[in-house]
């Protein structure tokens, strides 16, 4: 991906814990990305609504505040909205919860933060609805 490409691309990291969270920020900033952090489930919905730009989002499945990741996900997928949502969570179910949306991606807690990175630059590749869909017609 093009350096100029990344400083443009806006993540939202949706994560409780604050130590995770300032290592996600500081890690993605590194790599060039510009990132918005919430602590929370309804301060991730305000931060995606005030930036709609935003390119991907990296979300926990336990939050704090009356609204699970998972609650999270379902209001997302009720926007209708495409931006690629990567779940990064130490839940065990957490392919359960991501199987069949196609917008989505997981990580199981702990994971490399190069693996984030590689995924990341997947999922924020011109193409990656493409090819998504032709991994599904060839299978």
């Amino acid at each position: 991906m093009l350096e100029a490409a990344k400083q443009t691309s806006k993540i939202l990291a949706i994560e409780d814990d604050p130590e995770v969270l300032q290592l996600y920020k500081s890690f993605l900033q590194r790599k060039g990305y510009h990132v918005l952090s919430a602590a929370g489930a309804r301060e991730g919905i305000s931060l995606l609504q005030s930036n709609p730009d935003t390119k991907l989002i990296l979300l926990d499945l336990n939050l704090p505040g009356g609204m699970s990741g998972e609650e999270w996900m379902a209001w997302y997928l009720q926007q209708g909205k495409q931006t690629p949502v990567v779940v990064a969570s130490g839940k065990g179910d957490i392919l359960t919860i991501t199987k069949g949306v196609n917008v989505t991606a997981a990580l199981t807690k702990p994971f490399h933060m190069e693996e984030l990175q590689e995924l990341i630059e997947v999922l924020l590749a011109d193409d990656w609805h493409n090819q998504v869909s032709l991994d599904n017609k060839t299978h």
